[in-house]
């Protein structure tokens, strides 16, 4: 494919660059990292301030639901504000909020930035995640392979979290270590322009009729639009991307789910040492890595549709299996199943929104603060229901979540829209 330069012939100035590759790259890798090692270290946490389930997924939802709202609004600016930016800006942010969370005390003071790094992180999500889906925008195998990064991270997280608090280090010093490489990323995506943009951010709107759209847009060149913007909602519905994106929403509570509730599970209903919690938590991110990198053109050709009734019925297995074994290494095996079926929600769903939305850039955003979604309605509940009726009935009621994705994927029915607003067909 080939690279061009950003057009300002059409609006007299320049177009907010977009990141490069390779930090776009990096920022994938840190951001499992951290997920990877929120998952083993999520019980030393619960521990550490005597926390119980419902506690833990209020926490969690409060900060997790913060993050989405946060995410929704930037994915809007990064129209102009550029992915460049965004990137360094909430990569720098994220840095500094990861060592406030390590070394905090008093549980309000964790709490809050604790928080407050959810936020920053999911700024960097949705930046990471729209310069991506920009660049690989008609190649969902190669976004499918992209997204392969983060379970590389994850799985590396988990590993180096796992085999530190084998060794008694303590896990607050885990997150101020991977401030550092975060750190490190934000300045190589600060120094490092990218050589052209795939598909420019398309300027804000102008009131004048007649606006030719621009290859960011999503409509076809030479065609005409009004001089007035959708919002958000209206803009997914005329995409016919809303109740796609409500299905998204409730797959991504399985596979938030998985990486909350999965190796804490293990660690404390089945007294599972660390190494093989985190042992079971990092096959089942090889998988999903080895599934996205390998298999990558294979699942390129698999409508989102299909990815999540695939990786819903292989997701609500495994968890199925981990509820129920009173064997630790067999609950562990399903775990891994459980963290690999979830694994092809995101990037296929994601690779869709932006195949099928007028304006990518804000669709990714928006699509991000439905995960988000799905993470905030699900930690509470799952907690609630462990703390009432045994962890075991929580990991049951997200293998009931998967199961519901795969009942819903197999009613709606995928729908490119037949005509934008005003009347024009999208590109």
């Amino acid at each position: 494919m080939s690279v061009r330069a950003p057009d300002t012939s059409r609006h007299g100035h320049h177009e907010p660059p977009d990141a490069a590759r390779g930090p776009v790259a990096a920022s994938f890798i840190v951001l499992g990292m951290f997920w990877g090692s929120w998952a083993v270290v999520i019980a030393n946490v619960q521990q550490t301030f005597g926390l119980s389930d419902a506690t833990l997924g209020l926490l969690l939802a409060a900060a997790i639901g913060v993050a989405a709202v946060t995410g929704a609004v930037v994915g809007h600016r990064a129209e102009r504000w550029g992915t460049r930016r965004l990137l360094t800006g909430s990569l720098i942010a994220w840095a500094v909020l990861l060592v406030g969370a390590g070394l905090a005390r008093p549980w309000p003071v964790f709490a809050v930035c604790f928080a407050a790094a959810e936020v920053a992180g999911g700024c960097v999500d949705t930046a990471m995640n729209a310069a991506a889906s920009r660049r690989l925008m008609g190649q969902p195998g190669a976004l499918v392979r992209f997204h392969a990064l983060f379970n590389t991270g994850a799985l590396s997280g988990a590993a180096a979290s796992g085999i530190a608090l084998h060794f008694e280090v303590s896990w607050r010093w885990l997150w101020p270590a991977l401030a550092l490489a975060v750190l490190a990323v934000a300045w190589w995506a600060h120094v490092t322009p990218a050589i052209g943009v795939l598909l420019p951010v398309p300027a804000a709107p102008t009131p004048a009729a007649g606006v030719v759209a621009d290859a960011g847009s999503g409509q076809a060149p030479g065609t005409r639009r009004s001089g007035f913007s959708l919002g958000p909602v209206a803009q997914l519905r005329a995409d016919g991307l809303l109740v796609f994106l409500v299905v998204f929403a409730i797959a991504e509570i399985t596979e938030g789910g998985v990486d909350t509730w999965g190796v804490l599970y293990l660690r404390t209903h089945l007294a599972a040492g660390v190494l093989l919690g985190a042992g079971a938590y990092v096959i089942g991110q090889s998988v999903a890595a080895t599934t996205r990198g390998a298999g990558g053109p294979l699942l390129g050709r698999m409508s989102a549709r299909i990815a999540l009734v695939v990786g819903g019925l292989v997701a609500a297995g495994g968890i199925l299996v981990e509820s129920i074994s009173p064997e630790a290494v067999v609950a562990a095996c399903g775990l891994a199943f459980g963290a690999a079926g979830a694994s092809l929600f995101w990037p296929l769903v994601m690779s869709q929104a932006t195949k099928q939305a007028t304006r990518a850039t804000a669709a990714v955003g928006a699509f991000t603060a439905a995960g988000y979604v799905g993470w905030v309605a699900g930690a509470p509940v799952v907690g609630w229901v462990s703390d009432t009726w045994g962890p075991a009935r929580g990991l049951q009621l997200l293998a009931a979540a998967a199961l519901l994705v795969v009942l819903a994927s197999l009613l709606h029915k995928e729908r490119v829209p037949s005509r934008s607003p005003d009347g024009t067909r999208p590109g």
